[in-house]
């Protein structure tokens, strides 16, 4: 049995929990990284008005999406696909370690199962 759209209810369970595990993980980023994911990403601005915006160049712009992409990907594997998540890496201080486990938890803590298999929207993430 499957949808209008082809998809099984199953993956269409499977689609709204990745998508809500993908606001969550948006709506865990530090502000900025936030701001420019969204912005980019969900609203399709261009990198110049957020540079502008954000008082930075392009190319500071380009590297806090990047940053912000591979926080998200790391994120949704933690908890989607743990196998896929890399080796942590070794620091002298075990702060950037904690902070990355503090973002992996906010994503896991921000929706309930029961939220994250209904529909959601962008603003949520906000």
């Amino acid at each position: 049995m499957s949808g209008l759209d082809g998809r099984t209810p199953e993956a269409e369970l499977i689609n709204r929990e990745q998508r809500a595990y993908l606001l969550d993980a948006v709506a865990a980023l530090p502000e900025r990284l936030r701001r420019v994911v969204i912005a980019y990403f969900f609203e399709e601005r261009q990198m110049k008005e957020l540079a502008r915006e954000l008082g930075v160049s392009e190319g500071r712009v380009s590297q806090m999406r990047s940053e912000a992409l591979v926080m998200l990907r790391d994120g949704l594997n933690r908890h989607l696909d743990p196998e896929l998540l890399p080796e942590p890496r070794r620091t002298r201080t075990s702060r950037s370690a904690d902070k990355r486990e503090a973002f992996y938890a906010a994503i896991g803590t921000r929706s309930a199962y029961h939220e994250r298999l209904s529909t959601r929207s962008v603003a949520a993430a906000g």
